[in-house]
């Protein structure tokens, strides 16, 4: 499995429902689950331009990339532009154990 964290600036809400109610639907073309959304909470985090967080799983790398590139997904690329002002997408790697 690879998990994804995905923080997100939303410039327009309405539009952002938008996109992500279709977009969560071709997800699951590529067996991608959204496990988790949060707005995160202004007064208690140490950065404020972050509307929501999401954390992502997909079985395996190709298929978060095949979402990725997916052809009903770029027809969504103006919504998706309207919608986010900036994306930041860590992809999970290396695990780490402390002690």
């Amino acid at each position: 499995m690879v998990q994804i964290t995905v923080l997100l600036e939303i410039q327009d809400k309405d539009s952002f429902r938008k996109f992500e109610s279709a977009a969560i639907k071709i997800m699951e073309k590529y067996n991608g689950k959204l496990l988790l959304a949060y707005k995160p909470s202004e007064a208690e985090s140490s950065i404020s331009n972050i509307g929501e967080v999401h954390y992502l799983e997909f079985p395996n790398i190709d298929a978060f990339k095949n979402y990725r590139v997916d052809s009903e997904l770029k027809k969504l690329s103006e919504l998706q532009d309207k919608a986010i002002s900036n994306s930041i997408i860590l992809v999970s790697g290396e695990n780490v154990a402390y002690q």
